[in-house]
């Protein structure tokens, strides 16, 4: 048994967690960084925008993001109770709420989490030169150019300079337009 308890066979083989296309070809499908994770799960933080979008994910309109990103949150939450912002319980009641919630999402395959392997750590490298990106987003972007993701959500202004994917960000008063009308395209087909 995987990570979470909801991980089954099909949902942990490489082909069904790392290529979101699949056997039948191009599905529609939407990266999230690790900040917009964050701001749902973080009791201190802005959720509205980050939950919207939670809920739009479905099957046919999958959320994707790195293994990466589970790691990014465990620090995110600990910074959190090391700069004491939140309490110690209060982040690990936080943190096991996300585990349970992408696990479910995960199973459902409302969400992909893509594997980090060494040819997207070696893909980063072109990011972190010609965008100056610290490694971990790097790794975000490697990710979902390899995956071929019709957008990039976050909150970071970081991914501005990238122009392969398109980046929105969630304040953006415009981003929940862009969404439905990714989601809409999606589902006439």
């Amino acid at each position: 048994m995987g990570i979470f308890k909801a991980e089954t066979e099909e949902t942990t083989s490489e082909w069904s967690r790392s290529n979101p296309h699949g056997a039948r070809g191009r599905i529609m499908a939407i990266y999230i960084d690790t900040n917009v994770f964050y701001n749902a799960y973080c009791p201190i933080e802005d959720r509205i925008a980050a939950d919207w979008l939670l809920k739009q994910i479905e099957t046919g309109f999958p959320g994707i993001t790195s293994e990466w990103t589970i790691a990014e949150m465990f620090r995110a939450f600990k910074k959190q109770v090391n700069l004491d912002r939140i309490g110690e319980k209060d982040a690990q009641i936080a943190i096991d709420l996300f585990l349970s919630q992408i696990g479910e999402y995960a199973q459902k395959k409302k969400l992909i989490l893509v594997p980090v392997k060494t040819v997207l750590i070696m893909a980063s490298r072109k990011f972190i030169f010609s965008q100056n990106l610290y490694a971990a987003d790097a790794i975000h972007i490697a990710c979902a150019t390899d995956v071929k993701v019709d957008a990039f959500i976050t909150f970071d202004s970081d991914f501005k300079k990238i122009t392969k994917i398109p980046i929105l960000n969630p304040s953006d008063d415009k981003f929940k337009d862009s969404i439905k009308k990714l989601k809409a395209k999606y589902l006439k087909k």
